[in-house]
């Protein structure tokens, strides 16, 4: 569980997206900076709100997340983590996936939000952990 400030913004950032697109919205609007930058494998790096919220799946109603590990070093928040993104009408998105991140922090916002993973098993099994 979350040890710093920085590490309960991040976890309450990811684990505030959902039940509905609303929600995921929100969340976006109300924990990142203006001009945050997310970067994804094999998307676009999205640089502010906006973009962010246009590479999203527009049906993206919920986030499921189990944190394995989250450090923090200044201002920077690394997490492990397994990942569930649900439709507004339930089938996933991304099922089981697991993820590396860094998140940046400037003035109690996400700057910049950096995610790690293998695009090509966006779906899987139940893993061990």
């Amino acid at each position: 569980m979350p040890s710093t400030d920085g590490e309960r913004l991040v976890h309450d950032f990811l684990t505030s997206m959902g039940p509905a697109p609303s929600d995921v919205r929100a969340a976006v609007d109300g924990y990142l900076t203006d001009d945050c930058v997310w970067e994804n494998p094999g998307s676009p790096v999205c640089r502010g709100r906006a973009e962010i919220l246009a590479l999203m799946p527009p049906d993206f109603a919920r986030l499921e997340v189990r944190f394995r590990h989250m450090a923090t070093v200044g201002d920077v928040v690394l997490t492990e983590r397994m990942e569930n993104m649900l439709r507004a009408d339930g089938p996933p998105i991304a099922q089981n996936l697991r993820v590396m991140g860094a998140f940046e922090l400037r003035a109690g916002r996400i700057s910049a939000w950096r995610d790690y993973f293998d695009f090509t098993h966006l779906i899987t099994e139940s893993p061990e952990w």
